[in-house]
């Protein structure tokens, strides 16, 4: 057993990445301090914000490094940078208008991968609720700790917000977030490292993420299909047995990436090439009959269903 005060020596980095979130800033930063666990610094990345959010942030004392971008850049960009800043022997994340909704997160984490040392990283379960911050619903992960690669693969449920990295993997393995993902940079480092390492699970939620009326913007859904791909393909370019391995995995996968190229077709009125997308897949998953068949009906029942049920990759 390790014991509190061995614990409280070790330093954990916070990163906060910053583009005009004055909105809810204070609800975030305010969510770290309250945290039991002390022994911590944030690093504090605005990229290039022109509202309040710098006067916000600088207003919380020493424990708050503040960095200025000296241009925006993607998010996966500036969290490579704010990571060179970094001090801390693990490493863990929060957005502007996310909240960490329970006081022990770094305190149950940081014994958690103390106690654990082939831990890549670990992560808990969320809460979604809306802007207002009233509630959506639960999200609790129904994964173990240990090497879930395999499940990870078809369903990711890693949230960045709980999550907290071992620093020294992240050098030894020379991994970060890759600069040529611009919609789902955590998918790509944290599949990379799962594929390598132990993932470090609790079913506790951990904090609250705010959910709009879409999860995937039009922008991201255009690219997040290309980028599941291109994760993939590095995984298996990396450790090509994988693909042996868990070969029923992998194609569950890669639908996913179809699935999501269909989502940005129906949304252009495309719908002949959704439908080729959903019929290719039909025999990996039953779930593409299913959106096959809905995809038949007028759009609004396509994007009905897609409002209720928000697909996390």
């Amino acid at each position: 057993m390790i014991g509190n005060n061995e614990i409280d020596n070790v330093l954990v980095s916070i990163i906060i990445n910053c583009y005009n979130g004055e909105e809810y800033l204070s609800e975030a930063l305010n969510s770290v301090y309250s945290q039991t666990y002390k022994n911590w610094e944030i690093i504090f990345w605005d990229n290039c914000s022109i509202d309040k959010s710098s006067i916000i942030a600088k207003s919380y004392g020493h424990k708050l490094k503040y960095y200025k971008s000296e241009f925006n850049t993607t998010l996966g960009e500036a969290r490579n940078l704010a990571i060179q800043k970094t001090n801390g022997k693990y490493i863990c994340f929060i957005d502007t208008d996310d909240i960490w909704s329970n006081p022990n997160k770094l305190t149950l984490q940081v014994k958690m991968m103390e106690s654990n040392e082939d831990l890549a990283l670990c992560y808990g379960s969320i809460q979604e609720v809306y802007k207002d911050g009233t509630f959506f619903r639960n999200v609790i992960t129904k994964l173990h700790s240990g090497f879930i690669f395999d499940k990870l693969l078809l369903q990711f449920d890693i949230s960045i917000i709980t999550s907290m990295l071992r620093k020294s993997i992240l050098l030894d393995s020379s991994l970060n977030f890759d600069n040529n993902i611009r919609a789902s940079e955590e998918f790509c480092l944290f599949m990379q490292l799962a594929s390598k390492y132990k993932i470090g699970v609790s079913r506790e939620i951990m904090a609250k993420y705010r959910v709009h009326q879409t999860s995937l913007t039009s922008q991201s859904l255009s690219i997040l299909g290309k980028e599941r791909r291109y994760t993939l393909d590095l995984i298996i370019k990396s450790t090509p047995i994988l693909n042996y391995k868990y070969k029923k995995q992998f194609k569950e996968a890669y639908a996913r990436a179809d699935y999501y190229d269909a989502r940005w077709y129906m949304s252009n009125g495309e719908k002949k090439k959704a439908i080729q997308l959903l019929i290719k897949n039909i025999r990996v998953n039953y779930k593409y009959l299913l959106l096959l068949i809905v995809s038949i009906f007028p759009i609004y029942f396509w994007n009905k269903i897609h409002l209720i049920k928000r697909n996390r990759f």
